[in-house]
């Protein structure tokens, strides 16, 4: 196996992982977050990727709305999924476009309700700016749970798509970092057994 077919494989391991945790209503802001962090590149939306990520985004999709789950943050998610849905297959797409107007259906009632039972005059809260920095979880595997070298990335760049720095990223393996909260639930297969 050569060294980007086994980062393929890692990184769809890890994506199985998350999926499991998607699950979970005490881990499921966790690996959300790290989630939507790591869709906020584009060499996320890499074909060998694609089954992986739709697995995670089912999960988000079916219980982002149920109690104990958060669906400010799934919605979040679809939605930076669905702004890439030109990368996915046609099936896939389509899938994102309906998950992501169900959800923002979903997020519209919620925040009408709660507008209803404020009292007149009340305005809404606004979170601090700095609020999406303090949720990103750890960057690097400290706790040797998942052992590759994980690759930064940036969410925000301006710079065009042809920028020659942009282009020397994206041929770089793209890695996820640990999920901080349950770091030995997915170890790594073992080598040499299958």
């Amino acid at each position: 196996m050569n060294s980007m077919d086994r980062h393929i494989q890692q990184t769809n391991d890890r994506l199985q992982c998350i999926k499991q945790h998607l699950q979970n209503p005490a881990n499921f802001h966790n690996a959300a977050t790290e989630l939507l962090d790591w869709c906020g590149d584009p060499r996320a939306f890499q074909r060998p990727f694609e089954q992986s990520l739709m697995g995670c985004l089912t999960v988000v999709s079916r219980v982002a709305a149920q109690q104990g789950f958060d669906l400010d943050l799934g919605y979040r998610l679809l939605a930076v999924c669905a702004a890439n849905r030109d990368k996915f297959t046609p099936k896939s797409a389509a899938l994102l476009s309906s998950w992501c107007e169900e959800l923002g259906r979903l997020l519209l009632l919620r925040h009408q309700k709660s507008r209803q039972s404020d009292p007149p005059g009340k305005l809404p809260m606004q979170p601090p700016l700095n609020s999406m920095s303090s949720m990103k979880p750890p960057l690097s595997h400290s706790d040797g749970s998942f052992p590759y070298d994980s690759v930064p990335w940036q969410q925000n760049t301006n710079q065009p798509p042809a920028h020659p720095t942009l282009l020397a990223r994206a041929r770089q393996p793209l890695a996820f970092p640990s999920l901080s909260c349950v770091p030995r639930l997915c170890p790594p297969k073992p080598r040499g057994l299958g």
